[in-house]
């Protein structure tokens, strides 16, 4: 080497950048809920009959999935089928 410290070098510089975003992009997945508006939000905003069934339905799979009555896949689907079904009887504009 000639002499310079590692800390010193443009590939500590580089790691250091690398860091950064890496925690800046772990912050941004760890509060994606608070940053994004949800889905059951931004759904039935024109649409009172929609928003009331989507926050019915998809409360009552929300609430089964913290009394751990339903699985990941499970609640996936349920969620799924929930919104399919509001949507399907409310019709957007």
């Amino acid at each position: 080497m000639n002499g310079t410290h590692f800390l010193d070098s443009f590939r500590a510089r580089g790691l250091a950048v690398a860091v950064a975003l890496l925690a800046a992009s772990a912050l941004g997945w760890i509060n994606r809920a608070a940053l994004l508006p949800s889905e059951q939000a931004t759904a039935g905003a024109g649409n009172p009959e929609l928003a009331a069934c989507l926050t019915e339905r998809v409360g009552a799979v929300e609430t089964m999935r913290a009394e751990a009555i339903l699985n990941d896949a499970q609640y996936k689907a349920f969620k799924t089928r929930a919104t399919d079904y509001c949507r399907a009887q409310f019709p957007g504009e």
